[in-house]
C-alpha cells in the first residue's frame, strides 16, 4: 500500500480483470494434470507472465499499473486475485505471494530498489514472501560494511524451485526480524521437497528451504527490522488470500449447477434449496471483497488511525466470514453431487482437497477474538 497518491487506467485494469477471466476458463484442466507434489502448473504461470499481471502491482512510473498500490485499484486487484483462484487456487495462492512482495517493495524499498527489483520482474523473475518457520528459523549476521551472511530454514516456501527472488524474514543481532530478498539464481540453497507431503495444494511446492551463510547484499535489505509486521499492511493482507479462497468456492458453485444439469436434475427442490444457498454464500463472500477493497481504498486516501483501525478490523472479518463461506459451500457442493461427482473426471474432490488445505491460515481464533474485542470497545466507547 502507498501513502500517496498516484494514477492508474481505468481501462488497463478492466483488461487485466478481463485477462484474468480468460486464465481462469483455460487453467482449469492443467490444474487437474498437475495435482502432484513434483508438478507445477507452468502454462498458468507463463499466461500471467504474457497477460502482464505478474507486473501490475509495479509502480507505474517503473513500467507497471499500480494494481494494488494506490486507492483506486483494490478492487480490481482482488478480483484479479479470486478469478485466478478461481481457475486454480495453486496459482492464486503463487500469484497473492508474488503481488504481496510487491507490495511490500513499494512500500519499503528505496527508489534504486523499487527500479533494480521492477526490473527483475520484468525479466520474468517470480516473486513471493517466505516468512513462516519452525525451530531452525532464519538470522542474518553481518560479514562486512554491505555484506550479510543468512541461515537456517523456511518452511511452507511456496512456489520453490520457480520463485527466484523471495522476501526472506530473518533475525538480527538484535532479535528483530529483518526483510531481504534473495536472489536464489544467485545463491546455493538445499530444498527439502520431502517436507511436503499435504491433502491439497500439492503442486504448489510449499517445500522447506535451508540457507547456509548464503550472501546477502545490502541492495537486497528490504526496509527496517521489524516493518514486516508493520499494520496495517500485515493484518490487512489477509484479505488478498481470503480473496483467492473465494475463487475456489464460486467455482464449486458454478461446477456444481454445471453437474445437476447434466445429469437432469436441476428440478430436484432440495437440490434448488441447496443450490440457492450455496448462491446466498458466494455472493455475500463477494460482497465481503468489496467492502474490504473499499476500506483499503480509504486508509491509503487518509492513512490515519482510525482508517487504519477499520481497516484491519474489516480484513479480520473478511478473513473469517469467508473461511466460513467456503466450508458452507463445500458442505453443500458435496450434498449435491453424491458420491458420483467425487470421481474422476470431475474436479470436486480435487478442488475441496486445495480449499481445505489452504484454508488452514494460521491463528483464526485470535483473528476472530481480535474482531469480537474490537466491536465490544467500539460499542463501550460508542
Amino acid at each position: 500500500m502507498k501513502k500517496k497518491y498516484g494514477t492508474y487506467s481505468r481501462a488497463k485494469l478492466s483488461e487485466l480483470v478481463k485477462s484474468s477471466k480468460r486464465i481462469c476458463a483455460i487453467s482449469l484442466e492443467e490444474a487437474a494434470i498437475t495435482d502432484s507434489v513434483k508438478s507445477f502448473p507452468k502454462k498458468t504461470l507463463v499466461n500471467l507472465k504474457s497477460h502482464h499481471i505478474l507486473t501490475a502491482s509495479i509502480p507505474k512510473e517503473y513500467g507497471g499499473h499500480n494494481l494494488g498500490l494506490i486507492s483506486g485499484t483494490n478492487q480490481a486487484m482482488l478480483t484479479i486475485l479470486k478469478n485466478i483462484g478461481k481457475g486454480n487456487l495453486v496459482m492464486g495462492r503463487i500469484l497473492e505471494g508474488h503481488i504481496n512482495a510487491q507490495l511490500l517493495i513499494n512500500q519499503y524499498g528505496s527508489e534504486k530498489q523499487k527500479r533494480l527489483f521492477a526490473k527483475d520482474a520484468f525479466d520474468g523473475r517470480l516473486f513471493g514472501v517466505w516468512n513462516t518457520q519452525a525451530d531452525d528459523g532464519t538470522f542474518l549476521s553481518n560479514t562486512g560494511e554491505s555484506t550479510y551472511q543468512l541461515s537456517g530454514s523456511k518452511t511452507f516456501a511456496t512456489g520453490a524451485g520457480y520463485v527466484t527472488r523471495p522476501i526472506v524474514t530473518a533475525s538480527t543481532k538484535k532479535g528483530a526480524w529483518q526483510m531481504c530478498i534473495v536472489p536464489l539464481d544467485k545463491a546455493s540453497v538445499k530444498i527439502n521437497s520431502s517436507w511436503w507431503d499435504p491433502m491439497g495444494m500439492k503442486s504448489s511446492r510449499s517445500f522447506k528451504i535451508s540457507f547456509s551463510k548464503t550472501v546477502i547484499s545490502k541492495i537486497n535489505w528490504l526496509g527496517k527490522a521489524g516493518e514486516y509486521y508493520q499494520q496495517p499492511y500485515f493484518g490487512g493482507g489477509a484479505v488478498r488470500f481470503a480473496a483467492v479462497q473465494l475463487g475456489a468456492a464460486e467455482l464449486l458453485l458454478d461446477e456444481t449447477v454445471t453437474y445437476l444439469a447434466g445429469l437432469k436434475r436441476t428440478h430436484d427442490p432440495f437440490q434448488k434449496m441447496r443450490v440457492g444457498q450455496m448462491a446466498i454464500a458466494v455472493e455475500t463472500g463477494n460482497h465481503w471483497i468489496t467492502g474490504a477493497a473499499l476500506r483499503m481504498d480509504q486508509y491509503m486516501q487518509r492513512p490515519n488511525k482510525n482508517n487504519a483501525e477499520q481497516l484491519i478490523f474489516y480484513a479480520n472479518m473478511t478473513r473469517t466470514a469467508i473461511e466460513q463461506i467456503c466450508t458452507e459451500v463445500m458442505q453443500l457442493c458435496v450434498k449435491c453431487i453424491g458420491a458420483r461427482g467425487l470421481n474422476k473426471p470431475y474436479h470436486f474432490e480435487r478442488i475441496i482437497r486445495d480449499l481445505t488445505t489452504y484454508l488452514r491460515q494460521p491463528s483464526p481464533d485470535a483473528v476472530l477474538a481480535d474482531v469480537g474485542n474490537h466491536a465490544l470497545n467500539s460499542k463501550i466507547k460508542s
